[in-house]
């Protein structure tokens, strides 16, 4: 039996993904959007949550088609305290992208770039409703803290190796090389179906 190879490709966003960050939070429905943020998002905040990304502090990581459509994104975030060894992290998955183990996938994306970044732990917040984020925290091994109004859970990150470092390095390297070219041949064939 042939393995199946996925074409689902993790890569970190900058500056000019946005648009593609935008366009993914905007598929979420209602209930989706208050599981991410924990309160009711309008979309006026969600374009300002949008322009206010700090790219060069913090981290966001996608998931993306063979068509350059952000199917799952995370946003590791790094206190504005440079001190602070804690990262935040928070995800979203859009509908017929979940049970595909994207959550644990760019979770352990964000716990290397974390762990590279000197962080010493990995939280993640959530809302007592949210099965889906518990149950991802477990199967990463995150320990769990109860708490009626805002659970968290926590994973304690080793410190950066030389080999972490190299790794995740030539890892994105590749992961740019390939997101541009999906991006690109996602451009080009929506300027051929638009000027047709």
């Amino acid at each position: 039996m042939q393995q199946r190879i996925p074409t689902e490709l993790v890569a970190q966003l900058g500056p000019h993904h946005r648009a593609r960050v935008l366009a993914h939070l905007c598929r979420l429905s209602e209930r989706d959007l208050w599981l991410r943020f924990g309160y009711a998002v309008t979309d006026d905040a969600l374009r300002a949550y949008v322009r206010k990304l700090h790219f060069s502090r913090d981290a966001i990581f996608g998931i993306f088609d063979e068509a350059a459509d952000v199917l799952a994104l995370g946003h590791l975030g790094f206190n504005k305290n440079t001190s602070s060894t804690t990262a935040e992290f928070g995800l979203s998955v859009l509908p017929q992208a979940r049970r595909r183990g994207f959550g644990l996938r760019l979770l352990q994306r964000a716990a290397v770039h974390a762990r590279n970044r000197g962080a010493t732990n990995l939280v993640m917040t959530y809302v007592p409703e949210n099965d889906a984020l518990k149950s991802l925290a477990q199967r990463a091994g995150m320990q769990l803290v109860s708490d009626v109004y805002e659970p968290r859970a926590f994973l304690s990150l080793e410190p950066p190796t030389a080999a972490s470092l190299m790794d995740e390095t030539f890892s994105e390297m590749l992961a740019a090389i390939d997101l541009g070219f999906r991006v690109a041949n996602a451009d080009a064939v929506q300027h051929r179906s638009t000027s047709a």
